[in-house]
Formats: structure tokens, sequence, C-alpha cells
């Protein structure tokens, strides 16, 4: 039996998501995987301080983290992810010992800068892989020792430097998605608004509601909040005056929420918008987080596939445009589904099994 180790790390769900839709397809057929939160797996309470961090740069200085990510695309300073890598390779080493990977599949690059540490220093034989699990390749993750990439779009190969490891297979397949993504046909036509605010800042909220309440009543809206109760609560206790709101908290029915609406409105997190583009329901995109996020946006923008709100005031008319035009909803949705997002994990499944494990088994 093949053993599989899938990396995640725990900032935001995106990560972790897409690391749980690859193990059921692996398990399906007939893999041992096990599934590790990297951050959790260090000695050090390096999930919470990481976390903490992370979240308080977005909030308070989110132009600080655009010039982070624009500092670590320079090649000399990206090095930095190698001595990063180094620092956690023991980690790896561990984990190797413990589940024995014929392959460790990554969806953050955290741990995979560390595996791939720990395999040229240790000169293991796992294979190691990457699903970048965004709409860019931004350069901490083009890194040496990683044997496949999975990428999100074909277009992103060229993202990769011209001299980028030779021996190295980058293989657009789409980011893995649960198999309730599907497509609804045909769509349904019923004036209603998904609105999702998981990761969003306080401010980003509070124009979201301004702009929500302005709506026409006869204008259905269901918030989708996950785990955050604040805005659970300061949202129910809105939708008793609002009767055309719908206040849902953590679900396991994203896709049900998403295949009742004609337009959803969110942040653009990798995951996220691979699920609506598997469903083919026509985006708007509001307050992308600084960089990734943004790089995340733009894709969207440039191919048709919704419209990106550069300021909160552009809501209201977007929103306008999409539910008073279906014909500009239906060539959206078609564009979204000509993506084939759904096959996603099934390509990744079959690409590790039937070439890149079975070849080296042969070998």
């Amino acid at each position: 039996m093949t053993n599989v180790l899938i990396l995640t790390a725990s900032v935001g769900n995106g990560h972790n998501q897409v690391a749980l839709n690859l193990q059921h397809k692996l398990t399906a057929a007939n893999c041992n995987v096990n599934t590790v939160d990297f951050l959790q797996a260090s000695s050090y309470d390096l999930n919470n301080l990481f976390c903490n961090v992370y979240q308080r740069i977005l909030q308070y200085k989110p132009d600080f983290f655009r010039s982070i990510c624009h500092v670590s695309e320079n090649n000399r300073l990206n090095n930095i992810k190698y001595l990063i890598g180094k620092m956690n390779r023991h980690i790896i080493h561990r984990l190797a010992k413990q589940y024995h990977p014929d392959c460790i599949v990554c969806t953050h690059f955290f741990p995979l800068a560390a595996a791939a540490s720990c395999k040229e220093k240790y000169h293991l034989p796992f294979k190691l892989v990457g699903i970048v699990t965004d709409y860019t390749v931004h350069p901490v993750w083009q890194i040496d020792s990683v044997d496949t990439y999975f990428l999100a779009h074909p277009s992103l190969i060229g993202q990769f430097p011209v001299d980028f490891n030779p021996a190295c297979q980058i293989i657009p397949t789409g980011i893995p998605v649960g198999t309730e993504f599907t497509p609804v046909y045909p769509p349904t036509i019923s004036n209603n608004i998904l609105i999702m605010t998981s990761n969003q800042t306080q401010q980003n909220i509070s124009c979201l509601i301004n702009t929500a309440v302005r709506l026409p009543s006869t204008i259905s809206i269901t918030f989708i909040t996950g785990n955050n109760k604040q805005y659970y609560s300061q949202l129910k206790e809105l939708s008793t005056y609002h009767k055309n709101f719908t206040v849902i908290g953590f679900t396991k029915h994203v896709a049900f929420y998403m295949k009742k609406c004609d337009l959803l409105i969110t942040k653009p997190g990798g995951a996220t918008l691979s699920e609506a583009l598997a469903v083919g329901i026509p985006l708007i995109i509001s307050s992308p987080i600084p960089g990734i996020e943004e790089a995340n946006a733009r894709f969207i923008e440039t191919n048709g596939l919704g419209f990106w709100a550069h300021e909160i005031a552009q809501l209201p008319a977007l929103i306008k445009d999409l539910l008073h035009n279906p014909d500009k909803r239906r060539l959206i949705r078609q564009k979204m589904l000509n993506l084939k997002i759904s096959g996603a994990a099934e390509k990744i499944q079959q690409e590790l099994l039937g070439r890149l494990l079975k070849k080296d088994k042969v070998a």
C-alpha cells in the first residue's frame, strides 16, 4: 500500500480544506493517507505565534503585509525560505520516521521548504509534491528538490523561472475541491446573494454591512460567517430588522448555499475561489489580502470570471449589473465551468499513483 503524508498549515482554512479534499480522493484509491498540520507538529507554540502575528498585521498594517510580499519576491532575499526550511527540517525528519511516506504532499510553502531541506540533508527517498493553493506562484513556493508541482491553471507555469529545476514536473490540474462542488443544471435565478465573511477585518465587515442594508429588500442575502462568533452575533441581530438577511455560522454545506445563489461576494482565497469556479457562481471580489490574494483577484478579473470591487463603493453598481444581466452571468458561468475545477483532486490522484509513484517503484 502506498503511504502518503499530506502536510498543511492552519493559516486560514483553505490549505486545510485542500488537504482534506485530496485525502478523501487518495484514501478512496486505497492509499494509506495521514494529514498533519505542520504548525501544530512543531515543538514550539509556532501555530499561535504565527497566526496571531499574521492576523495583527492584516488588521492594523495591511500595507506592511504587501511590502513583505514584495520584498520576498526579491531573489536574494527570497533565499530566506531555505533558511526557514533548515530550521524546521527536524520536524519533517520526525514525521518521516513516524509515517514512512512514499510521498509527501504539501498544501503550504512552510512544510514544503522544510521537507525539501530534510530530503536533501538525510537523502530520504520520498517523492515531494507541492499543491499551490492560489492563482499565482509566489517565489516562496519555488523550491529546489520538489519533484512535482500541481498548479491552479496552465497560465501559471510561466511564473517559474526559465532555469528552474528541469527534473521537476509542473502540472496544471486545478485546486482540489470537495465532491459536492458541482455545477447546477440549469442554474437557479433566485435574486439571492451569498456573502462569505471569513478572515475579513472588522472594517471590511462594516463596509459590507453598509452595502447590504442599502440594497433593495427584494434581494435575499445569505451571510456565512464561519467560526467568527462576533460577526455571527452582529449579523444575526441585524437580521431581526432586515428580513431578507439569512445568517449561517460554521457549516459543512457551503456548496448547497453557493448553488442557491446568483452571485458570490467574497475575499479571494484560493480554495474559496476554486469552489465557486467548480459550482459556476459569478464572483464579486472584495477586500483581498495585500499580495497573493490581490493576484488571485487579478486572475479572476483578467479571465472574465467575475469582478473585482477595487473600492467598496463599487459594490452596489456591480451587484446591480450582475443581477440584472442574466446573459452576463451565463457567460461568466460558462468560462468558469470550462476550467473543469471539479476534477482537480482526481487529476492529482491519477498523476501521483499513475506516474510519479508507480514509475519510481518500477524503477
